[in-house]
Formats: C-alpha cells, sequence, structure tokens
C-alpha cells in the first residue's frame, strides 16, 4: 500500500508543530526525496527565524516599528501570512525579512495581526461539529433555513451564498460573542466548507485574511457590524481564493 502524497498544506502544518509522529515521517521522507521541496522548506523555515530576530534585534527602533515586527514575528509563528505565500508562491526570498518590515514601516495603516479575533475560533469549532453531524447517523442535518427569521431572531444578516453552492446543514451556533450562525455548504467541486457569521465588532480585516489556525483553514473578514468566517480542510491560499469570490459575489 502507497503512503498518502505529502501536500504543501501538510508541510506548513509540519512547520507549525500539527502533524502527528506518523505523518511527520512521511513529511520527512518526502522533503529527503525532493531537493527542490527540501529546498523551500528551509527558505521558509529562515523566513520566520530571520522575522522573529529582527523583531528581538529591533530594540533601539522607534515603539511603533518595533510593535509591528513584532506583530509580524507572531502571526508568521502561527502559519505563514496569505500575502506572502501568494506574492512569492511558497519560495520565500533570501532578505525578505527586511523587505517586510520596510513594508510595515512604510504603509504603517496595513492590517497585521498577531493572533485572529476570537471568534475564528468559535468558526473553526462550528466546523467541526458540523463534520460531526455529517457523519453521525442519529443527528439529522437541517439544510433549510429562513434568512429573515435569522436576521429578525439573532440580527446576523446573512450574505448571499453563491449559485452553485448547496446548503447541506443550517445550525444556530454559540459563541463567545452571543448566537452565531453556521452553514455547512458543499461547493460544486464536492468541497464541504463552513460558512460562518456573528454579530460582532471584531478587528478582523475588511478583506479576507486567510491563516492556518488550530488544524484548519480560516478566511476571516467583516462587514460593519457583522464578522464572518470560510473554514475548509485545503491550504489557506485556497481558502482565501473562496473566501475572496463569495465576497465578490455578495456584493
Amino acid at each position: 500500500m502507497h503512503p498518502e502524497p505529502v501536500t504543501e498544506a501538510e508541510i506548513q502544518a509540519y512547520l507549525d508543530g500539527e502533524l502527528d509522529l506518523g505523518r511527520r515521517l512521511e513529511v520527512e521522507s518526502h522533503l529527503a526525496a525532493d531537493a527542490e521541496a527540501a529546498h523551500i522548506f528551509m527558505e521558509d523555515l529562515r523566513l520566520r527565524t530571520s522575522l522573529r530576530l529582527l523583531a528581538t534585534d529591533l530594540a533601539d527602533a522607534p515603539p511603533e516599528m518595533l510593535s509591528a515586527a513584532a506583530r509580524l514575528s507572531a502571526r508568521l509563528g502561527d502559519g505563514p501570512a496569505r500575502s506572502f505565500r501568494k506574492l512569492w508562491g511558497g519560495r520565500m526570498m533570501q532578505g525578505l525579512a527586511a523587505a517586510a518590515l520596510l513594508m510595515i514601516v512604510v504603509l504603517p495603516g496595513r492590517d497585521v495581526q498577531a493572533r485572529p479575533p476570537a471568534y475564528v475560533g468559535d468558526a473553526v469549532a462550528a466546523y467541526r461539529t458540523g463534520l460531526l453531524r455529517e457523519a453521525m447517523a442519529s443527528q439529522i442535518e437541517t439544510p433549510r433555513f429562513d434568512a429573515g427569521e435569522v436576521q429578525r431572531s439573532t440580527r446576523i444578516r446573512v450574505p448571499r451564498l453563491p449559485a452553485q453552492w448547496v446548503v447541506t446543514d443550517a445550525q444556530i451556533f454559540p459563541s463567545k460573542e452571543g448566537p452565531a450562525l453556521q452553514l455547512m455548504v458543499r461547493t460544486p467541486n464536492a468541497k464541504k466548507l463552513s460558512l460562518f457569521a456573528v454579530r460582532a465588532q471584531s478587528d478582523a480585516p475588511v478583506a479576507p485574511t486567510a491563516v492556518r489556525h488550530e488544524g484548519a483553514s480560516v478566511a476571516y473578514w467583516r462587514e460593519g457590524e457583522m464578522s464572518y468566517a470560510i473554514t475548509g480542510p485545503e491550504a489557506p491560499e485556497a481558502i482565501d481564493t473562496v473566501a475572496e469570490t463569495f465576497v465578490d459575489d455578495a456584493v
């Protein structure tokens, strides 16, 4: 029996310490046999280390610069930032740490978070609960829901879903911010995703931002007093693309 191919998402999960020992060995064997993959892996690892060192070596820098560098370093500790992986396709270039810091100083208004908003953890928990309900014969899924009733009862504004998405389960889910709506959906390519919506004044960005959080990929954003998240098993880049398409379709 041949082992499952190692994916980029698993390599990132390896960096984040999220794989069990058996799968870690498979990733290490893959990297040992693939020189290019090993080179990319080491460049990614080097970037993380460089940014942490950069943040700690700025004792004489202005306080706002030090704070920004520390936040960026902490964010990379949770997983590679979406923007970096998009711009460089996973191949982290030498000297990128200094360039990243320069970008923060020149563009101080950019949204760089050390941690995702608190509701992102609730979104991941809701996603896992949805998968569990789906696998249990005794838990009947509820694919039909009334968006108007949801808004009247919870003040949660339900965004317009893409026409090709099929809702397989709808639940009111408790969260730290109050009642939340969670929709399990199936996309045209049979992907199982979770849309989480809660009325909360979070510090989520306006444009979707994707991270790896507690073993799942989450794209999160806000629209006024509403905060949203899409959660799924794919790499953060894939979930980010889904979220950006979703936001564009909902406008």
